[in-house]
């Protein structure tokens, strides 16, 4: 079932936004466990939502919000992934996982 989130986010004029999350997904990488969420916004677009980032040894931030918005649930279970594993490395003397803020659980 598709909901109308236009027609629930005019309900009252403080909502800003109204997401549904689709897919709730967990991934372990060495030993640490991430939560994905995947929503769908208004535009029937779909997004990501990690618990956790990855910022590598040099403090990088690695999250880029630009490239977050996908067609299909697949295709953004699958950023999800690359964006938490693309600078992760083992080896990474000084880099840690850091809590995202703005997840809700």
């Amino acid at each position: 079932m598709m909901l109308n989130l236009s027609e629930l986010g005019n309900l009252h004029a403080d909502i800003q936004a109204v997401h549904e999350i689709v897919q709730a997904l967990k991934v372990t990488i060495d030993g640490k466990e991430i939560d994905i969420d995947i929503l769908r916004n208004q535009n029937g677009h779909y997004f990501y939502q990690l618990s956790h980032y990855y910022i590598h040894a040099d403090k990088t931030d690695p999250h880029d919000p630009s490239e977050n918005r996908f067609s299909t649930v697949e295709e953004a279970a699958r950023g999800a992934l690359r964006c938490a594993t693309m600078f992760y490395r083992s080896t990474d003397e000084g880099g840690a996982w850091v809590r995202n803020e703005s997840f809700t659980l």
